[in-house]
């Protein structure tokens, strides 16, 4: 709320988040040779080594993807990777992975798909240098910037090596793929049994470390407790500490986290209680005494196995003297504390799962912000009646309005690719309401479901997921983490779930400081992506949220879900209180620090310097402001930071913030607040839809859909809808508790501002077809767009060419002028393709006034 300043398998929760991120990191940054072209990843056929050393090896130019010199070797050992060994001459160099001889699909820095240019510097003299490319983490790496490192050992045939003792077989080998110095691996491929076990170094046993980190030291045993357990190992390239943790399987579907964890002969009930050992919990008219439990990953669990087959019914966690709800409820019973237990696993969408809408890269994104019930309660929608405000609703096709598309077609129409829900779970206010007052953060709400029955109502939510993604939309889900709807919901179990400052502005702000609630949050993430294929979620106020925790959960849905470039981003701000852990909260200066985990916020800073403030009469930029254009122009470029690096900022509310555009969300309208028109309107402007009030409104959506970063906007933004009634802008400025009347969508809005409409549809599609619109890295930013300020008038030229990157080939001017003015273009044939009207043909030089206007190079 607070606008102020084919379906992935569940992993293996039961091995910690820490360990998982140990492995694992994502990076971002600047990609040679780049191209847009659409990129699934396929099996390799081949892997080269492009770079700038590939003439010195025998090809004809540099960045040679195709270059038979260039090639690496499958490995024969069974691990699936590639590796080549070339001499290189002294100096600095760059390279990269291309899979099958494309730039199509390549990875760089940190194993990220489009990714940096891996940096090479060879001494004095030149040297062997060995690549080595793992296709399931796609690390690409070489022995100067790494070390080749393997686990050595009495088990490698066992794995799958040809035989024991073997550093020269990759099925064992630790990668460091965030470079910060600890190399992991982890299996359950060893059977149980007791072994041996040192770190190789170079696929030799030249450098070796055993116990202690001792040279050639002693073997290190280990014992594997049950075949399927799960082995990690963790080398300290520092001390050369090798270290081998084994942790035993989970139970039959128990994945090792809390709540109802079903199976057709027990269930088993767990619950985190640090203040009480008092626990139990009732079910099928039979209470049962909780036992102290050690669960990997948490700490102060309760736990009872009760036998017998418990599904769909309902049950109840007691502590002390309290009736108490189920943090982790799949399902619950309406209207009270009680919980469902759930056979999650068996429930699948009708027909089975799609496949996810592909996505490249985050910049590609166009995010569209809807409520359930908004976007279709009122007739108007063509929604079947028993659908309207239901997440049925939603994807429900062939709805029209005098003669226009609604619904989910409109969606298609509008060109987006994100629809973004309001919140979507179980809270506690009756509709019509925004639902910013959880009370069961993993349960369908049920005012929005068709269905009575536990598994209807998850089948219903995992059909319209399923339902976007057929249709080439993907979901976003609001999450309201950081408080709930009292402080009711949780205390009775303990109060350490809570905040002892309010943060949230709501007075029961939640504690992520403390690990088991940041370890609810995650579980709950992770869950919703696995249950209902979710693609991502936007946090509201993510500012009440420590970083560092925000980092980790993101690393590791990302790596969990690998392949779902799946979105995360959120308010950077509390509820308007003082924070005395400030620097330790998402804040803009903390952002850098949250880029491995692709988190980015919402750039507050921009919205209000195109738009003036949310809730007053002040207009910005868009109101012909010539005051802020500097302001402009940055939030133009994506807000970068004036200096590339991951360390948070001295400043929290920096304005250049960004290590990477994908970080910033740009928007000059949200459910909070006035929205676009509305704003437009109470601030005095004159000439309604057709005249300067609907210029300027095209103005702002042109600026927010071509600037650098991802764009994001209201529903109803794309035709004009206003929430103001009867001249009550008070209510508009705040509406998530007024009615239909206020906030449901009219859709003959559509069809009376049409011409609005089809602006955001060209200016979406343009997007979509300039990939100088949608840079993807800092670097990018700073070589390849050249901004300046002449008075008011913001003006870019951008290079889509990595490689050629002042050979400009698309200007964007931002005029907020009542005047055309000549725009003086790079040498070439020009075209004009956007106006002040949307999409043009043109060879006219001219950028028209109050608009953005953008030329390309024929």
């Amino acid at each position: 709320m607070h606008g102020t300043p084919t379906r992935p398998s569940r992993r293996n929760s039961a091995r910690t988040a820490a360990a998982v991120l140990a492995a694992t990191a994502m990076g971002l940054a600047l990609v040679p040779a780049l191209t847009t072209s659409a990129q699934a990843e396929t099996a390799a056929t081949a892997v080269s080594v492009p770079g700038t050393f590939n003439s010195e090896i025998g090809c004809a130019g540099d960045w040679s993807i195709d270059c038979a010199q260039a090639q690496l070797t499958a490995r024969i050992d069974g691990s699936g990777a590639w590796s080549k060994t070339f001499s290189l001459p002294a100096g600095s160099h760059a390279y990269k992975a291309a899979i099958n001889k494309s730039w199509a699909e390549n990875y760089g820095a940190k194993a990220q798909h489009f990714g940096a240019n891996i940096p090479l510097q060879v001494p004095a003299g030149g040297k062997n240098v060995t690549f080595v490319y793992d296709p399931v983490t796609h690390w690409i790496t070489d022995d100067i910037n790494s070390r080749i490192v393997t686990a050595g050992g009495s088990f490698q045939s066992e794995i799958g090596c040809a035989a024991d003792w073997a550093p020269d077989c990759l099925k064992s080998w630790l990668k460091d793929i965030d470079g910060d110095g600890v190399y992991t691996w982890s299996t359950e491929s060893i059977p149980a049994g007791t072994y041996t076990v040192k770190a190789a170094v170079g696929q030799s046993w030249t450098e070796s470390y055993g116990q202690g980190g001792s040279p050639a030291g002693a073997d290190i045993a280990f014992t594997v407790p049950e075949t399927g357990s799960t082995v990690d190992f963790r080398y300290n390239s520092t001390t050369h500490v090798l270290s081998v943790q084994t942790e035993e399987p989970p139970g039959p579907a128990l994945d090792g986290t809390l709540g109802a964890l079903y199976t057709p002969t027990e269930t088993t009930f767990r619950i985190w209680s640090p203040g009480s050992s008092q626990v139990s919990v009732t079910v099928g008219g039979q209470s049962h005494t909780l036992q102290p439990a050690d669960v990997s990953g948490y700490t102060d669990v309760y736990q009872a196995v009760v036998p017998g087959n418990w599904k769909n019914q309902a049950y109840q966690f007691r502590v002390g003297n309290n009736t108490v709800r189920d943090p982790y409820a799949r399902m619950v019973k309406p209207g009270t504390t009680e919980g469902i237990v759930m056979d999650i696993e068996s429930i699948q969408p009708t027909g089975g799962w799609a496949p996810t809408p592909a996505l490249i890269k985050r910049e590609d994104a166009v995010i569209y912000e809807m409520s359930v019930r908004n976007f279709t309660i009122d007739a108007s929608s063509g929604v079947d009646s028993s659908k309207r405000g239901k997440f049925a609703g939603l994807t429900q096709t062939g709805t029209t309005s005098n003669g226009a598309k609604t619904g989910i077609d409109h969606l298609k129409e509008l060109g987006v690719t994100h629809v973004q829900l309001l919140p979507s779970y179980d809270f506690n206010s009756t509709v019509p309401n925004w639902g910013y007052d959880p009370l069961n953060y993993n349960v369908p709400e049920e005012q929005f479901s068709q269905f009575t029955a536990p598994e209807d109502r998850v089948r219903e939510f995992q059909n319209m997921v399923n339902e976007y993604h057929k249709n080439g939309i993907r979901v976003l889900m609001d999450v309201v983490y950081n408080h709930t709807a009292s402080k009711d919901v949780f205390q009775n179990i303990t109060g350490k779930y809570y905040h002892e400052t309010q943060l949230s502005g709501t007075g029961n702000s939640i504690d992520d400081g403390n690990p088991m609630v940041s370890r609810m949050i995650l579980d709950s993430l992770e869950y919703w992506i696995d249950t209902y294929n979710l693609d991502g979620f936007r946090f509201d106020l993510i500012g009440v949220h420590q970083y560092k925790n925000v980092d980790q959960w993101a690393k590791y849905l990302q790596s969990t879900f690998p392949g779902r470039t799946l979105q995360i981003h959120g308010e950077p701000w509390s509820g308007g209180v003082d924070d005395p852990l400030q620097a330790q909260k998402v804040r803009y200066g903390t952002t850098p620090a949250i880029a491995g985990g692709h988190v980015g916020v919402f750039n507050g800073t921009y919205r209000d310097a195109i738009k003036g403030g949310t809730r007053d009469q002040l207009l910005g930029y868009m109101g012909g402001s010539s005051s802020n254009a500097s302001s402009i122009a940055l939030g133009m470029r994506g807000s970068p930071l004036a200096t590339k690096s991951t360390s948070p900022l001295a400043d929290p509310w920096a304005a250049a913030f960004a290590y990477d555009p994908e970080q910033t969300i740009n928007y000059v309208s949200a459910h909070d607040d006035l929205n676009i028109w509305d704003k437009i309107t109470y601030s005095g402007v004159t000439g309604g839809p057709t005249g300067r009030a609907g210029q300027m409104s095209r103005f702002a959506a042109g600026m927010v859909l071509t600037s650098q970063g991802i764009p994001f906007f209201h529903e109803g933004d794309e035709f004009l809808h206003s929430k103001v009634v009867g001249g009550d802008y008070e209510a508009a400025k705040n509406s998530y508790e007024s009615g239909d009347n206020v906030n449901a969508i009219q859709w003959g809005e559509k069809t009376a501002n049409n011409a609005i409409f089809q602006y955001y549809k060209d200016a979406i599609a343009l997007r979509k077809n300039t990939p100088a619109l949608r840079l993807s890295t800092w670097d990018a930013v700073n070589t390849q767009m050249a901004t300046t300020i002449n008075g008011s008038i913001v003006t870019s030229a951008i290079s889509s060419n990595a490689a050629a990157p002042t050979s400009h080939d698309t200007v964007v001017v931002y005029n907020p002028t009542n005047s055309a003015t000549s725009v003086s273009l790079p040498a070439g044939n020009w075209k004009k393709v956007l106006g002040t009207n949307g999409a043009t043909d043109s060879t006219s030089t001219a950028a028209d006034p109050l608009a953005v206007t953008v030329f390309k190079k024929s």
